[in-house]
């Protein structure tokens, strides 16, 4: 499991502070970098807040993957628009977002990203972002 950066807000970390990472997973659950053409893969992101100020947030988080193919141009966000995720005031998160259009003959880099919007819907300095890594997909 590839560890990524987080960004808190402007306060000490022991009232806010956070951890990303995101795993690229076969249909099997097996982590995987290779994979036969045609199949889905599974990007698993988890992320985790501590602090004492962590059951006061709320808001929403927004989630995607961003899919880059090297040295081409299929290149796109998955979802297209980010999955919203309600803060509940629990420190622990964790979605899975599937990637089923990467192309054979092809190799993709991966980069799991997680925005803050606040009640109100404008968005303030917290999230992150992992580099998941890599994925041949076969002939």
């Amino acid at each position: 499991m590839a560890s990524g950066t987080f960004q808190s807000l402007p306060v000490p970390t022991t009232a806010l502070d956070g951890r990303i990472s995101a795993i690229v997973l076969d249909p099997g659950g097996n982590p995987a970098d290779v994979v036969n053409k045609g199949t889905p893969i599974t990007v698993r992101i988890e992320w985790n807040l501590t602090g004492f100020l962590v059951p006061l947030l709320a808001g929403t988080w927004n989630l995607h993957v961003s899919v880059d193919e090297i040295g081409g141009p299929h290149d796109f966000n998955e979802p297209s628009a980010p999955v919203p995720v309600p803060l509940n005031g629990t420190p622990d998160y964790r979605r899975e977002i599937v990637l089923s259009s990467l192309q054979p003959g092809r190799t993709y880099s991966l980069i799991a990203s997680l925005a803050y919007r606040n009640p109100a819907g404008s968005p303030a300095p917290l999230g992150g972002y992992v580099n998941v890594g890599t994925v041949n997909v076969l002939l």
